[in-house]
């Protein structure tokens, strides 16, 4: 029996051409660049915004290493006349262009999904805005952290005296980035299967209303009030070392918790009945919980409540993380080498198997622009006049 296997690259041989900024486009480029698509990474003179966002050195950033790594990176001036026909020539020999800027500018640059189709009739266009390509607000700019605080996550996130609380992390540009991979990837089985293309109008303001669906219908189902703890005890607890979270999903795990801690007679208290009597003494269960795990270290409550059936963890940092033996053991993170930041840990991309450290690392402004000129079927003689206008820019 032949127990070979091929690499899993279901999109071996796509080419996609992205032209978005930021983070949500680019990363959902990055998915399937992951899975085995070959992505040009067209930037503008002054470059993709992202690469100014957060830590930057030397015209890189945390976040445009992360969503641009393996792509081959050219720069193209869509402001000028020969800059747009290398882009129309470059989405003749695409499959997928992706795009961010605000509903009617691709169009204004004469790039829109009606000439890119008449260009290449299977080419499929994903656009992501902020709040979507029609309607009253379509020509809002919109971000992260607005989106938060529209979308109500904010809210969701907020303190416990109702103060809204941004989550720390560009969490509404990383989740449009995994809905429109999700959608991108259908597009492109269809393409595959029939030849036709099509325009995918995806949102900030859509994807993240989608993830909080189910915080979403809870609030509207309580008539607003404010959100109760899903299941009691849940939670982060002081241990004598440092945290653990605990959960307890159903009335037999809190027994098994209050065996564990020495507290059977938990089990019959009327205050702790079910977990809507534990919801409405939360504060009281709570701190008895923290008045116990200080005792132990918190090895110890992990190994006993583990053998006990409860689901606990520890509460981590990003350092010591990288330390838990199970991310050890799944390889989930990778060490790589960039040239601006010298070597730092990649988080593995779930269901690829292709690894950071075997691909190149985002590239620099403008760094393949020849390279992706000549694979484009451009004469020597065009490449020069292109880079002498200013169209086109070489690294």
């Amino acid at each position: 029996m032949n127990t070979a296997t091929t690499q899993f690259k279901p999109f071996d041989g796509v080419r996609v051409l992205d032209m978005s900024q930021g983070l949500a486009g680019p990363y959902a480029a990055q998915m399937l660049l992951m899975m085995g698509a070959t992505v040009v990474k067209v930037e503008p003179p002054q470059g993709d915004w992202g690469r100014v966002m957060g830590l930057a050195r030397n015209g890189h950033s945390a976040l445009s290493v992360i969503a641009n790594w393996g792509k081959k990176g050219i720069c193209v001036d869509a402001r000028n006349e020969q800059g747009r026909e290398v882009i129309k020539r470059l989405v003749g020999c695409s499959d997928l262009v992706m795009e961010s800027f605000r509903p009617g500018v691709m169009e204004k640059l004469g790039l829109g999904y009606d000439v890119l189709k008449s260009l290449n009739p299977g080419i499929v266009l994903g656009s992501i805005s902020g709040f979507g390509r029609s309607g009253p607000h379509a020509l809002r700019a919109g971000s992260d952290s607005i989106l938060q605080a529209a979308t109500g996550m904010a809210a969701m996130n907020g303190t416990d005296e109702g103060a809204p609380r941004r989550v720390g992390m560009l969490a509404v540009d990383m989740i449009t980035g995994l809905y429109a991979g999700y959608a991108l990837s259908a597009a492109i089985h269809e393409q595959r299967a029939s030849g036709v293309g099509r325009h995918l109008d995806l949102s900030l303001l859509g994807a993240s209303m989608a993830f909080q669906a189910m915080p979403m219908v809870e609030s509207f189902l309580q008539g607003g009030e404010k959100r109760k703890p899903v299941t009691v005890p849940s939670g982060n607890f002081d241990a004598a070392d440092g945290q653990l979270s605990v959960v307890c999903l159903r009335n037999q795990m809190f027994h098994a918790l209050a065996k564990a801690l020495g507290h059977e007679e938990w089990a019959t208290d009327p205050r702790f009945a079910d977990n809507e009597a534990r919801q409405r003494n939360v504060e009281t269960l709570h701190d008895l919980l923290a008045g116990i795990f200080p005792t132990q270290s918190r090895e110890y409550w992990i190994n006993r409540l583990n053998q006990a059936g409860v689901l606990c963890g520890p509460v981590n940092s990003y350092s010591s993380l990288r330390e838990d033996a199970q991310v050890e053991a799944l390889h989930l993170l990778t060490d790589v080498d960039h040239p601006d930041f010298g070597a730092f840990p990649f988080p593995a991309f779930p269901g690829a198997e292709s690894r950071a450290d075997e691909l190149p690392p985002a590239p620099a402004l403008g760094q393949h622009t020849v390279d992706a000129l000549r694979g484009a079927g451009f004469a020597e003689v065009e490449i020069h006049n292109l880079l002498s206008s200013g169209a086109c820019m070489q690294a």
